[in-house]
């Protein structure tokens, strides 16, 4: 397994259940979206977390800008 994160699509479907979940055997999170599922380092996930944090902040803000 590597230490870089990385996607993959099993199956094309219109499925887009969202689901995340650490897997110890392989020590990566995978966060999946329909069939696809991308698989991350913890420390990958946690500057995702960061960024998605920061891109949430950012549309709150506008709102409250527009209000």
């Amino acid at each position: 397994m590597t230490d870089h994160s990385f996607f993959t699509v099993t199956t094309d479907a219109d499925d887009n259940a969202f689901s995340v979940r650490y897997c110890e055997p392989i020590g990566m999170i995978v966060v999946g979206l329909g069939d696809g599922k991308l698989y991350m380092p913890p420390v990958d996930a946690a500057t995702l977390v960061d960024q998605i944090t920061a891109a949430l902040n950012a549309y709150t803000s506008t709102l409250r800008a527009v209000a």
